[in-house]
């Protein structure tokens, strides 16, 4: 979770800064929707906001067509005259358009005309503007031309790679509206996007290693010129603290791109404390520097939790929450909002290094304060509230969970329609379906990763610069995963293609510069998504009996996976990794190549039981279940299969795995009643799983395991697919 700044409130009459007027035709559409969420997103750097200047809050655009005969409806009148600034989306098609030359002579009317901005997507202004537009006094001097070098007259043949032309240029255009709304002078705006630019421009031009070197280089260059200026602080502390904040908030994100570089961020950050606190002790603006001194600690503490090393992690957080508690005792704006995000934060490293209990007490305190906030924002304190439910649901606490989620879906419906709560809704959504999906109640659990699904992909379309792709392919696996095991094979693998494709293109293919920066950011994440989505795909190709198939997706998976591991050497990812190579031996196992299945059994129970108890009840059930199944096929010992079971069942007794593998151990060791009861309430699920017990025990029959009581089994099995499936 990354530390959440609110940016500070302005007083302003209107409820809207910008309202955008435009055509409902493709071309128009797609641009004024990419322009809309790039305004909406846009954040004045940090030197600009200690300056005074505010953040673009709202903008507006209607969704509908609305005929040329009607007189403006009430609420996009209200709208309209509750603007600041008013966008015209100009192509070859406006002029026919009376409904937007209506809008632009209202604002005309308004006393507005010198907040008009063009937008000119296609043809001239001569051919392009409305009637109303024309008569503007020095209007020519606002337009915003990102019209693509050699553009055709009419929008529409536009290339999709014209189309990502013509939003590079938007990104320099709109700050002609932003310097109108935030009070900006244009200069200054075009300099520090000119600076933002340049940074990702040299970082983009050279390789992993090159990127690595010019970057470091740079970040020891901007701390010698930081400690020039402390030392005259006193006449340059706003210069040196804007090269700082180039070392917290800019090079660390950039150097994540680059492979092992998280050892250099944490050096860059630990270095930047020193300088700050040097800073502080000369500031005449003693509050400013502090704030900025505990958002170094805590991205300190953000790349020491990436390490793994959660201690030192910790005493970064604990550094970040000891100024801010200072900080709010003393009545700074927005103080009291970092406290509670910075609870979070310690709660989120917490989590990581398996200390659960000490992460919801974090979580509760940080939920508490956020509460007594003057603005809370509600979908950070949703955040807060998901991150509780994972909380509980790493612990088996699974209707805990449930009830932290609800409560952030709550927050969330009335949070407004921001981007960031679409997102925190889709990441609450996915979280949830997962917990359903492992107590196996799959028709809520589908529900609600179709609604993250949803969400996702409604931000992939409209605007891909905004958009998570590593969550999307999350929650397309998760759903594939639960479709399969209700047996709707068709469907779990047209999600697990679209998956695939997004995983494999969203780094070539992002739609934009900025996505495909995102992408390389995020490399390690992709790694991830894409050893899960590898393994997923096994899963189904395993129920299909595809084994040699299935064999080389887990090894794919696993081999991503371990190198994943090597770099962070984090527990979770150590058994995440552990699991792909248990995967690889039960379908070794059931294509009969039992040698394999016992070699990658063993190495997966070896990587996965010193970590288990370490990330929680969830992990260490599994793993018991896991062992269980291990001793019953290879070892041939169904009593010690049992006790492992029983192990797994105490501490997860919902668990659908736990529950499979016990009902195997029961079978063998004579409890056929018991075996039954569980089999019966399994198959009850879906035919994925009655397809799953069946090629098990038909692989167990190969290997030489036996008892009487397997054609009974097999009756049962048959008679729960006649039964409608009601979960």
């Amino acid at each position: 979770m990354t530390e959440i700044r609110l940016p500070a409130r302005r007083d302003q009459a209107f409820e809207y800064d910008v309202f955008f007027s435009y055509r409902h035709r493709p071309l128009d559409e797609r641009i004024t929707g990419k322009v809309f969420n790039l305004l909406e997103s846009y954040r004045l750097p940090g030197p600009l906001r200690d300056r005074g200047y505010h953040e673009i809050r709202r903008a507006f655009r209607d969704t509908e067509e609305l005929p040329v005969s009607r007189i403006l409806t009430e609420s996009i009148d209200d709208a309209l005259r509750s603007s600041d600034c008013l966008v015209v989306v100009c192509s070859t098609d406006t002029p026919s358009s009376a409904w937007i030359d209506r809008e632009v002579g209202i604002f005309i009317e308004l006393g507005r005309a010198e907040r008009i901005y063009p937008l000119l997507i296609s043809g001239d202004p001569e051919s392009s503007f409305p009637p109303s537009l024309r008569r503007v006094p020095d209007i020519l001097d606002r337009v915003m031309d990102i019209r693509p070098e050699g553009g055709v007259p009419s929008g529409e043949s536009y290339s999709s790679r014209d189309q990502r032309r013509m939003m590079a240029k938007a990104r320099t255009g709109i700050l002609k509206v932003i310097s109108a709304v935030t009070g900006c002078p244009h200069e200054e705006l075009l300099r520090e996007h000119q600076l933002r630019r340049n940074r990702r421009l040299a970082l983009r031009s050279t390789g992993a290693a090159a990127a690595f070197l010019t970057v470091a280089a740079v970040a020891l260059w901007l701390m010698g010129l930081a400690r020039n200026y402390r030392d005259d602080a006193a006449l340059r502390e706003q210069a040196s603290m804007s090269i700082l904040r180039e070392l917290t908030y800019d090079l660390p994100a950039q150097l994540t791109a680059v492979p092992d570089a998280y050892g250099q961020i944490s050096g860059i950050l630990r270095r930047n404390t020193e300088e700050m606190n040097a800073i502080v002790r000369l500031s005449r603006n003693r509050e400013s520097v502090e704030f900025e001194q505990a958002v170094n600690y805590e991205k300190l503490a953000t790349a020491r939790g990436v390490l793994g090393a959660y201690d030192e992690a910790l005493q970064a957080q604990d550094a970040a929450l000891d100024i801010y508690r200072g900080l709010t005792d003393s009545g700074v704006e927005g103080a009291l909002e970092a406290l509670a995000s910075a609870h979070n934060n310690r709660g989120r490293l917490l989590h990581l290094s398996g200390r659960y209990a000490e992460a919801a007490r974090e979580y509760d305190e940080a939920i508490a304060l956020y509460a007594g906030a003057a603005q809370p924002s509600l979908t950070d304190l949703a955040i807060f509230n998901t991150n509780a439910g994972a909380n509980a649901a790493a612990t088996g606490e699974l209707a805990a969970a449930a009830e932290w989620y609800e409560k952030a879906l709550t927050l969330l419906q009335s949070a407004g329609n921001t981007w960031d709560a679409v997102r925190a809704s889709a990441d609450t959504n996915y979280n949830y379906g997962v917990i359903l999906y492992r107590v196996g109640r799959y028709s809520e659990a589908e529900g609600r990763l179709r609604e993250a699904y949803n969400l996702h992909d409604s931000m992939l379309e409209n605007a891909s610069y905004l958009s998570d792709p590593h969550s999307f392919v999350k929650t397309v696996s998760a759903l594939a995963l639960c479709l399969a095991d209700e047996g709707r094979f068709e469907e779990a693998d047209a999600c697990y293609a679209r998956a695939i494709q997004t995983a494999l293109t969203q780094a070539t293919d992002a739609g934009s510069a900025e996505a495909a920066e995102q992408s390389l950011y995020d490399q390690l994440e992709s790694q991830r998504n894409l050893a899960d989505l590898y393994n997923n795909r096994g899963l189904l190709l395993n129920m299909r009996e595809d084994y040699k198939t299935a064999g080389r997706y887990y090894t794919r998976a696993s081999e991503i996976y371990r190198g994943v591991r090597d770099r962070t050497a984090s527990p979770l990812d150590t058994a995440v990794y552990a699991v792909t190579l248990l995967n690889i031996g039960e379908n070794a196992f059931k294509a009969g190549d039992y040698a394999r299945s016992r070699e990658a059994f063993e190495a997966g129970l070896s990587a996965y039981g010193p970590v288990c108890e370490t990330l929680g009840t969830g992990d260490t059930a599994q793993y018991y279940a896991w062992l269980s199944y291990y001793e019953l096929v290879h070892n041939r010992d169904p009593q010690a299969a049992l006790e492992a079971a029983l192990r797994g069942y105490e501490l997860q007794p919902n668990a659908v795995l736990v529950n499979i593998n016990l009902s195997y151990a029961l079978l063998y060791s004579g409890y056929v009643e018991d075996c039954d009861a569980i089999i019966r309430s399994v198959a009850a699920l879906g035919e994925g799983q009655v397809r799953n017990i069946r090629l098990d025990l038909e692989a167990q029959e190969r290997a030489g395991l036996s008892s009487d009581h397997l054609p009974a089994l097999r009756q049962l099995l048959d008679d729960a697919l006649l039964i409608p499936i009601t979960n």
